[in-house]
């Protein structure tokens, strides 16, 4: 019994960074999708909970929401459901049609302090998505 608890909290340690990766939850502004900037004045964000196993935003048009899977540096995001509603402005337009082409992409991510970069699953592979941790107000 004694050489079996050990084995049992590897396990259970294990379980809990797959379902609750802490240092991905929060609000996320996007800076780039794909190498290129926002257009003027767009405004596209993303809250990551891994406990709820969820990803939401706004796309720069409207709201989103997927199912989000986490363990490691490897991502996996579920079918995007959004909102109704119409864009803004023709770069708005834009820039939500480019990131809801590379979300399904997504398959790892690098955490470097306040920078988030959302990869696909190649080592080496292209940047799809920046993003910057959003300050909280306390």
């Amino acid at each position: 019994m004694r050489q079996l608890l050990p084995a049992m909290a590897s396990v259970l340690a294990l379980f809990a960074c797959a379902h609750g990766d802490e240092t991905l939850n929060g609000r996320w502004r996007v800076q780039q999708i794909a190498g290129a900037s926002l257009g003027e004045g767009v405004d596209i964000w993303m809250t990551f909970d891994t406990k709820g196993g969820t990803v939401s935003g706004y796309t720069g048009c409207n709201d989103f929401a997927a199912p989000l899977d986490t363990f490691g540096e490897a991502v996996n995001l579920g079918p995007v459901s959004e909102g109704a509603g119409d864009c803004t402005s023709i770069a708005a337009a834009t820039d939500e049609r480019r990131l809801l082409m590379v979300l399904p992409l997504v398959q790892r991510r690098i955490l470097r302090g306040r920078s988030l970069e959302l990869l696909q699953a190649a080592a080496g592979g292209e940047t799809l998505i920046r993003l910057r941790r959003e300050e909280v107000d306390e």
